[in-house]
């Protein structure tokens, strides 16, 4: 199981079992490939086993802590991460833990005490290093980007690629040719993008993106070349002197407020704006794109979504053509909000459910506004220079620091922050005062 071959390990476990029907490392192992499988709820159940088998040990009431860290009941993760410091009061993983539900929190200041305490334990992790970066992040301290790289690798969702054999370097700005790839989202893959120009300054850039960001990416970085092979075999065959991944690329370029431009670096297709300024025209009042929904459930998409209904204070506000920006179908959602009240929202799948961003981009291009949710399509808006209002969760993503209305990362986004309720009648009162009559 250490080596990542969960079915051998499950197969060992197993066998232990059949020996020894109550046997708790047993247990305990086949709860952890459960975690590591992503089979949080029978983890959950044999991690409690484990802990009634052996109630000594705190092992396994901290993994049943990640089990819900992962689906974002972070309350009920609190209380597993301090029941293991109850038996195992210097367990260094719990302090860890309960460092990252304080991230998750955004109390990045209880986050910082963690971590030092889980320091203190003489135990040095990667996870210390990560929850210090977030919480730093979090608190504009742009100290936190070289911690933040210092990471890179440990993560699924921040994988390290490497392109040549040996393994080339990992870029620390010199000249050469440098592969710039991207390894989370899509929306995040778009927002550290607007690192690529200050990297092209230095050295020759190879971009490895997204397929779906490679029309885009090529079109705005033409001084670049640009493959979209992230999940694909390489197409390409030009030597490499050093790789970085795209998220890597602040720790050089944004160490303070001014090293943010904040200004567009995405170009969206003129010929694509072209056809949907020429349809928008006809309808004669403001185009409103819209996206209610965010993120996956290890996410926090609960908290970062709405029902498409909270938002008919502002279909109401003003009389404006409004248009779906969500990448999932939600025709359902649209029908029954056109048959309960009325409201028509105007659903573009080839520009939305698409393989290409290009589409969307074209799209988002030439709406008026955008009014979204923390999801892709903001960095979108932010990346072309969109006007975007994004309604925020109370507790949302480090990136979005704790307090403002606005992102050092893009100039026309416009945040409504969630504080009881979601902000829904100030975006209502700055509709009216612009398009109301």
């Amino acid at each position: 199981m250490a080596e990542g071959d969960y079915g051998q390990g499950v197969k060992l476990a197993s066998e232990v079992l059949d020996e020894d029907f109550n046997n708790p490392m047993a247990v305990f192992l086949l709860g952890y490939s459960s975690l590591k499988t992503e089979k949080f709820g029978i983890a959950y159940q044999l991690f409690m086993r484990a802990a009634q088998l052996h109630p000594g040990r705190a092992e396994p009431w901290n993994n049943a802590g990640m089990c819900f860290q992962e689906t974002w009941d972070l309350d009920a993760a609190e209380k597993c991460f301090r029941k293991a410091l109850q038996i195992e009061p210097d367990n260094p993983a719990a302090m860890q833990n309960l460092a990252l539900i304080y991230v998750n929190r955004c109390q990045p200041d209880e986050a910082l005490k963690w971590v030092r305490r889980a320091e203190q334990t003489g135990h040095n992790s990667w996870e210390a290093v990560d929850n210090k970066a977030m919480a730093l992040l979090m608190k504009r301290d742009w100290e936190g980007w070289k911690l933040y790289r210092e990471t890179a690798g440990r993560h699924k969702q921040r994988q390290i690629r490497t392109y040549m054999n040996p393994e080339e370097p990992m870029w620390e700005g010199q000249k050469g040719a440098v592969v710039v790839y991207g390894n989370q989202g899509l929306g995040d893959e778009i927002s550290f993008a607007s690192c690529i120009p200050d990297a092209i300054k230095r050295a020759e850039v190879i971009v490895d993106c997204d397929h779906r960001l490679e029309g885009l990416f090529k079109r705005s970085f033409s001084e670049a070349k640009v493959y979209g092979t992230r999940f694909k075999d390489r197409e390409w065959d030009h030597a490499v002197d050093y790789s970085i991944a795209s998220d890597c690329l602040p720790a050089m370029f944004r160490e303070k407020d001014e090293d943010f431009p904040g200004t567009p670096y995405l170009k969206a297709d003129p010929e694509r704006r072209l056809q949907w300024r020429s349809l928008f025209d006809t309808y004669r009042k403001p185009v409103i794109g819209v996206a209610w929904t965010g993120g996956l459930k290890n996410t926090g998409s609960a908290k970062r979504s709405l029902k498409l209904e909270q938002l008919l204070p502002i279909f109401k506000a003003i009389d404006a053509t409004w248009v779906c920006l969500e990448y999932k179908d939600r025709s359902e959602e649209i029908e029954e909000l056109e048959r309960l009240h009325g409201v028509r929202i105007l659903d573009y799948p080839r520009a939305t459910r698409t393989n290409d961003y290009d589409d969307t981009a074209g799209l988002v291009a030439e709406l008026d506004l955008v009014i979204s949710v923390s999801t892709s399509v903001v960095h979108l808006a932010g990346a072309l220079g969109k006007e975007c209002w994004c309604l925020l969760p109370n507790k949302p993503r480090f990136f979005y620091g704790l307090e403002g209305d606005t992102l050092p990362w893009y100039k026309s986004l416009k945040l409504f922050r969630q504080t009881q309720d979601w902000p829904i009648e100030d975006m209502v009162k700055l509709l009216k005062l612009r398009w109301g009559k």
